[in-house]
């Protein structure tokens, strides 16, 4: 095929196609771009080249894998890839998006990254693969900076870091998130950018990512992996990659100073919580969070009052001033498992109006029985709801000798309106909490309860968050494991809850130790119909 072209290239580079460079086009060649332009996994076998770390400039030879990315995102609108590290996902993702730059029209690409080093990585690979193209497949060049490309066809590729001004103002119809896990402050970047991708019908988001604990990147692989979020999702493990194999492995976790569980997160796509954590990596990863039906003042609703149902409130107040959170969890207690079905999470909140807001929810969930946390300031919030809001359902505890603190109903002496969280409160919540999550006797249904127990680990003789995280919410579950313990939750609930994990734990041993049907009496086996083996 003959292709005559005229011009020196955008600003003497020569790889690079001026705006209005003239190209002659044959029938053939014609062909060829419309094959192109309808198929982008033929595009970029066929004309993308990439640097290969020993060979150098190479052409782009597709995993499966990337192929799947590639066909998902062209025709889906959100594509959300957990992946392996070391995968190709930069290298994906740089071929999708100079694709949809060459053969669409006045469109904008935004490729945002938690650090800008990585989002220029990404842009460096776009403008590669652009100057290692046939000048027929290049569009012309306007502008070729470091952050940005302007092509003659009215497209652009913007590039910087995830802060909540990245895009603002800017109307961006490809949203390129690059290690979306390691986003700081996810929610508020996201809900800066979503109205930039969500007015149009055809606006596309794809984000690529490593796991990084049970945080928000979690969280949407989870809905997409159900089919509720309306991603499309995608898998890649290091097994996917070829040419890594039972030796690669091996000598990848040697590489990592023998640390298995790093190699299980970074290769193997674990969403794992840090290591000595109060609940189990193995449980933690088993955890799902469900999308509240309801949200309204800070309240997420799981599942809505039922009149028929028991509720208690556990609430941990804090000062109200941006640092840890004012936060309320609300348990069906009705009978076991203990459920969650409703959390608030608040850090600017002041104790009064928190009172407001909790006095509020136990009306809503049928009057429910509230313990508060008065360590701090709790007890401020205590007393507004006693004293004027009138709630009646407000749980006491009192010193009880060599018990220690014990709920109560407020009589008596030492009674104090709330709880008082001693080291003895704490390691008692923490030992329940573990028996009842782990034995599936609460269900946990709140993301930001689930990412917050990931990173509850052990400190000296007990559990707190990780330098950087919080655990307000969890402190709620740690009161209420507190409570199941108690003679007056028994009262209340008529649920003796040690009895019932005691009866759980021996149902699994048997069924773990009788596979067959057998049981043992003395030194003598029955089958199950009582007769002697």
């Amino acid at each position: 095929m003959k292709v005559l072209l005229m011009g020196d290239g955008y600003l003497g580079n020569s790889n690079l196609k001026k705006v209005q460079e003239n190209i002659e086009w044959t029938p053939e060649l014609l062909k060829e771009y419309m094959k192109c332009a309808n198929d982008p996994v033929y595009f970029a076998k066929t004309y993308i080249k990439i640097v290969h770390v020993d060979r150098g400039l190479v052409p782009f030879k597709m995993y499966d894998y990337q192929e799947s990315i590639t066909r998902k995102i062209t025709d889906n609108r959100r594509v959300a890839v957990l992946t392996a590290r070391q995968s190709g996902k930069t290298t994906t993702a740089m071929a999708i998006i100079l694709h949809y730059v060459l053969f669409n029209e006045f469109k904008t690409v935004a490729i945002l990254a938690n650090k800008g080093d990585a989002a220029r990585e990404v842009m460096a690979r776009v403008k590669l693969a652009f100057e290692s193209l046939p000048k027929w497949l290049q569009q012309g060049v306007e502008e070729w900076n470091k952050g940005n490309i302007a092509l003659e066809n009215g497209c652009q590729v913007l590039a910087g870091t995830t802060s909540s001004s990245a895009i603002r103002g800017k109307s961006v119809n490809f949203l390129y998130l690059d290690e979306v896990a390691f986003i700081e402050g996810y929610d508020d970047f996201f809900a800066s950018v979503y109205p930039t991708i969500s007015s149009g019908e055809s606006t596309k988001l794809l984000m690529t990512s490593t796991p990084n604990g049970l945080n928000h990147f979690w969280k949407t692989c989870q809905g997409a992996k159900n089919g509720t979020n309306g991603y499309e999702y995608e898998e890649v493990m290091w097994y996917d990659v070829p040419g890594r194999d039972e030796k690669w492995r091996k000598e990848t976790i040697e590489a990592l100073d023998h640390d298995e569980g790093k190699f299980n997160q970074e290769y193997c796509c674990e969403f794992l919580g840090s290591s000595g954590t109060l609940i189990s990596g193995g449980k933690l990863k088993e955890l799902y969070a469900a999308q509240p039906i309801t949200v309204v003042e800070g309240l997420s609703q799981y599942e809505r009052a039922d009149k028929t149902k028991q509720y208690i409130i556990t609430a941990d107040v804090a000062r109200g001033k941006g640092l840890d959170f004012s936060t309320f969890t609300v348990f069906d207690t009705t009978d076991m498992p203990y459920r969650q079905v409703a959390s608030y999470k608040d850090n600017l909140i002041g104790p009064v109006d928190f009172a407001s807001v909790l006095f509020r929810a136990g009306m809503i969930y049928n009057e429910a029985g509230v313990l508060v946390e008065i360590n701090d300031i709790g007890g401020q919030v205590s007393d507004v709801l006693s004293l004027d809001l009138g709630y009646e359902n407000l749980l006491y505890t009192q010193n009880s000798g060599r018990s220690g603190k014990v709920l109560s109903g407020g009589f008596g002496k030492g009674v104090d309106n709330g709880i008082r969280t001693t080291k003895t409160v704490k390691a008692v919540g923490c030992s329940m909490l573990k028996m009842l999550i782990e034995q599936n006797q609460l269900l946990i249904t709140d993301h930001d309860t689930i990412e917050e127990l990931s990173r509850f680990s052990k400190k000296a003789n007990s559990f707190e968050a990780e330098p950087g995280f919080h655990d307000d919410l969890v402190m709620n579950l740690v009161l209420f494991a507190w409570m199941t313990e108690q003679q007056y939750f028994k009262d209340m609930t008529d649920i003796n809850t040690l009895t019932k994990l005691r009866e759980k734990t021996d149902e699994q041993i048997e069924e773990e130790m009788l596979p067959l049907g057998f049981f043992d009496v003395g030194d003598e086996f029955f089958d199950d119909d009582g007769l002697r083996l």
